[in-house]
């Protein structure tokens, strides 16, 4: 990979219906563009890796441990490591975000096959 790139080089992914995702990894942290296509929601889930998320478009319900709020252009979320969190778009404009983890999360690199044992989905409450 070319240290001054663009994210016209790297593949979209959708990794789960109606989210697409772009990754550009370094050695200690990463970098992904999401949109977030047709109503999505994602359920209350905790990782590893700390988390930096900036919203470019569109608009978001967001919960990162106790705090709830609506999101949308400019916004800046900081989800600590291990910080329950939860996402739901709102209306239908397409939301587009970029996240940047640290350590990298090796199931959000192109070929990786398994699961992430990192990743913890919160069915009925913590677990």
């Amino acid at each position: 990979m070319r240290q001054i790139t663009s994210w016209d080089e790297f593949p979209t992914v959708e990794y789960i219906p109606g989210v697409f995702r772009q990754t550009v990894s370094g050695e200690k942290s990463m970098m992904t563009r999401i949109v977030y296509r047709g109503g999505v929601v994602i359920p209350e889930h905790r990782h590893e890796a700390e988390q930096l998320m900036l919203v470019e478009q569109g608009r978001l319900w967001a919960k990162v441990g106790d705090e709830e709020a609506e999101v949308g252009p400019g916004s800046l979320l900081v989800i600590p490591s291990n910080w329950v969190h939860a996402f739901r778009q709102l209306g239908d404009e397409d939301v587009v975000f970029y996240e940047c983890f640290a350590p990298i999360r090796l199931e959000y690199l192109v070929g990786f096959r398994g699961p992430d044992p990192s990743l913890t989905m919160i069915e009925d409450g913590l677990s």
